[in-house]
């Protein structure tokens, strides 16, 4: 047998000078660096992030405050302006109550009625319907029960609480407000005027006839005296005569009035001359 002949041998390949002047370089440097080096820090485990736990939504829920009303207008006891808590305004009607209006029976009476018990007043909303409302006073008495039971309105005919049925039909029993005359409850008619008052004729008193006035007498009157010449003050004189012979003896009779010596002494008649016989 002929030996197998034995296969061709590959040519040694040679690196080339530079080629393993670098690898063994890097060779060194590796080295270096494994001897001197600091070894690579070991990357730290990241905790996971810590979900925070779930925030319960507190919701508080406050019930915005009730509306409390005040009467602001009174248009009848039926129909009132309310004045709102809350800066609101309504205009509502009573339910149950008809009322008498403007010059009908029994209205002037209803109206003064209604002032005097909601002018100003505080009110609460107990029934709140497209029809109408029903209001509560402050000490809690139904307004619309009040004002049946005083008669100051009629039951309306499309309410059926008995409340208001028992207050209407015990006005109307005891002919209270517009129940009694001269309504006897028609509030739709006008107010019935008062017969005038018959007035009864003074029987007239007899007067006494006046005195006859004194009858002026047709004779006239007498004339008024004479007046009589007043003497004239005594003049004063040097000359005095005690009487007449002395004022003759003297030869100054007879003596006038101014002469010296005269006094009315010596004048008897008075007519002015003294010592004339």
């Amino acid at each position: 047998m002929h030996p197998t002949p034995a296969p061709p041998s590959r040519p040694k390949l040679k690196f080339p000078t530079w080629l393993t002047v670098v690898l063994s370089v890097f060779a060194v440097l590796f080295i270096l660096g494994a001897v001197f080096g600091k070894p690579a820090p070991t990357p730290e485990p990241v905790a996971a992030p810590v979900a925070p736990p779930p925030t319960t939504a507190v919701t508080t829920s406050s019930s915005p405050a009730p509306v409390t009303y005040t009467v602001d207008k009174i248009t009848d006891a039926a129909n009132l302006d309310l004045a709102g808590s809350d800066g609101s305004h309504r205009t509502v009607r009573i339910l149950g109550l008809e009322v008498a209006t403007g010059n009908n029976c029994y209205a002037a009476e209803t109206v003064t009625w209604a002032n005097n018990k909601l002018a100003g007043a505080a009110v609460k909303i107990t029934t709140d319907t497209t029809d109408g409302v029903s209001l509560a006073l402050t000490d809690g008495t139904d307004y619309a029960t009040a004002t049946l039971s005083a008669g100051y309105a009629r039951l309306s005919g499309n309410v059926v609480s008995d409340s208001l049925r028992n207050a209407a039909n015990t006005a109307q029993q005891a002919a209270a407000g517009l129940w009694a005359e001269p309504c006897k409850g028609m509030i739709t008619a006008p107010t019935p005027v008062p017969p005038a008052p018959t007035q009864t004729p003074t029987p007239k008193k007899d007067t006494p006839a006046p005195p006859p006035a004194p009858r002026v007498s047709e004779q006239a009157a007498p004339p008024p005296p004479p007046v009589e010449d007043q003497p004239e003050p005594e003049q004063p004189s040097a000359a005095y005569y005690k009487n007449c012979a002395a004022a003759k003896a003297a030869g100054v009779a007879p003596l006038h009035r101014g002469d010296p010596g005269y006094r009315p002494a010596l004048d008897r008649d008075g007519d002015g001359i003294a010592c004339e016989r």
